[in-house]
């Protein structure tokens, strides 16, 4: 990884522990990935800024870099360096694909063998490596292919482990509409199987080049496995989320089509950011699933009953400085989601409403019940 001869540990910073934000009963692991500032992003504007980092991994710690060039690009500036936080997991440009696989991916399978749900959902900028990461471009499983993303990796898993039964589903969110990539739960025999039909349904994911992003994803994807385990009675589902990158307007110039496409990602993003504060929220507060598809459809996600990893993807120059810092805060609220279990006053109300609706329904049943002998004594009488 290039330096520019900027040392970490010359870098003042301000720490975030983990164990000061990350609570027992957190379903979310949190791992930031950064992508090789020496493969560039198309239409960046600054030429010695997307050679500079302006982050670095060490340990499970991210440090976001002072800024130590001169930025003409304005709208990539305001953003001050000096913060280190420390993640489940950090990996740097040069960590591979079967290292992240391995340390961050490979835990929550066996969780996901012991019958829970798990989650994998891959968050950042547009062109920050979310994408080759999760292995959604990948053809074939190939243990021997070291660009060989998660997805294939642990589809190849799954079927070493002889399941019963495996299905699976391709769903997109363009535009504010789910929309089915397969013909509903597709069965599979085997890995090949499974990432043929998943490749089938990428074939309709709605991508298209932008100032940002040569193969920019239009769209969110969520790819779902259900596997029926040997001697379970219910299936459990593995889940990958591919959301598409949050844009910044003024570089990827986007009009028409595009604009729309944009404003509709960054919508649900946003939301989803709302989705994870309020999660993350010390005490129970509403919750603003729906307030747009993408966090309906995510919601037991990030907030039910599945044990998740959100894989935060940044590109790590300067010229994305911005988008990185932005994201980095989004990994670190999500360090705090917790599921909340109703108490208190809560519990109160819940409870309340709860043997208020006992005793309506029991009302309306003894009302029925009454009718229906009004009836009975009615026909008596006209014969």
């Amino acid at each position: 990884m290039l330096n520019f001869g900027v040392s970490v540990a010359t870098v003042p910073t301000h720490t975030t522990d983990i164990s000061a934000t990350t609570s027992a009963n957190s379903p979310v692991r949190v791992a930031v990935r950064i992508r090789p500032i020496e493969a560039s992003i198309p239409g960046e504007l600054c030429s010695r800024a997307e050679q500079t980092p302006c982050i670095e991994a060490t340990g499970n710690s991210i440090v976001l870099l002072p800024t130590h060039v001169d930025n003409d690009c304005s709208q990539h500036g305001g953003i001050v360096g000096g913060t280190r936080t420390e993640f489940h997991h950090s990996f740097g440009s040069a960590v591979s694909q079967q290292e992240v696989f391995d340390s961050a991916v490979a835990p929550l399978l066996a969780t996901f063998a012991s019958g829970q749900n798990v989650a994998i959902m891959a968050y950042g900028q547009t062109g920050s490596g979310k994408t080759y990461t999760m292995g959604m471009g990948m053809s074939s499983v190939s243990g021997s292919d070291k660009s060989s993303g998660i997805i294939p990796r642990a589809l190849e898993w799954v079927f070493t482990q002889a399941p019963s039964k495996v299905t699976i589903e391709l769903a997109e969110l363009y535009n504010g509409k789910v929309n089915a990539l397969t013909a509903g739960n597709q069965h599979a025999a085997t890995a090949a199987d499974a990432l043929s039909l998943l490749q089938t349904g990428l074939r309709r994911r709605q991508t298209a080049a932008t100032n940002a992003n040569a193969m920019s994803s239009r769209s969110h994807a969520v790819f779902t496995v259900t596997v029926l385990w040997p001697g379970q009675r219910k299936a459990t589902k593995l889940r990958f989320a591919d959301l598409a990158g949050s844009e910044r307007l003024a570089d990827t110039q986007a009009e028409g089509k595009r604009l729309a496409e944009a404003k509709a990602i960054n919508k649900s993003l946003l939301t989803l950011g709302r989705v994870v504060a309020a999660l993350a929220s010390a005490t129970p507060t509403f919750v603003p699933y729906r307030d747009d598809p993408l966090t309906f459809l995510l919601r037991d996600v990030i907030g039910g009953d599945a044990q998740t990893l959100l894989l935060a993807c940044v590109a790590g120059n300067e010229a994305s400085r911005a988008e990185t810092a932005s994201t980095l805060a989004f990994a670190k609220r999500a360090l705090a989601v917790k599921r909340h279990k109703p108490s208190g006053m809560l519990a109160g109300r819940l409870g309340s409403a709860a043997e208020e609706a006992k005793r309506r329904i029991a009302a309306e049943a003894e009302a029925e019940k009454l009718r229906n002998m009004v009836k009975q004594l009615q026909a008596t009488v006209e014969l």
